[in-house]
């Protein structure tokens, strides 16, 4: 089981999603994903839904209408594949 951290950095037209993952609570590693957004976010989803537990996933939002730190359940975030959908959900 792992722990999951999303940092989000940009605008909603532009920006940059970075995963970083941890299975001991403290350690948190980037996840290494490469490719597009879309691509990056897809990745994620497979490993969240492979490896992560029941806990939520902790996001920090560091966009230029926002600044905040946000917690989606695993089950909603596995319900929204498209990564545009999930930058909207952000600015709810």
């Amino acid at each position: 089981m792992k722990l999951f951290k999303l940092i989000v950095k940009g605008n909603t037209k532009d920006y940059t999603i970075n995963y970083t993952a941890s299975s001991n609570f403290l350690d948190y590693n980037d996840c290494g994903f490469t490719g597009n957004q879309q691509e990056k976010y897809e990745m994620f989803l497979m490993n969240l839904q492979k490896n992560g537990g029941p806990q939520p996933v902790h996001i920090n939002v560091k966009m230029t209408t926002q600044i905040v730190d946000r917690a989606f359940s695993k089950n909603d975030l596995l319900k929204t594949t498209d990564v545009n959908d999930f930058i909207k959900k952000l600015s709810r």
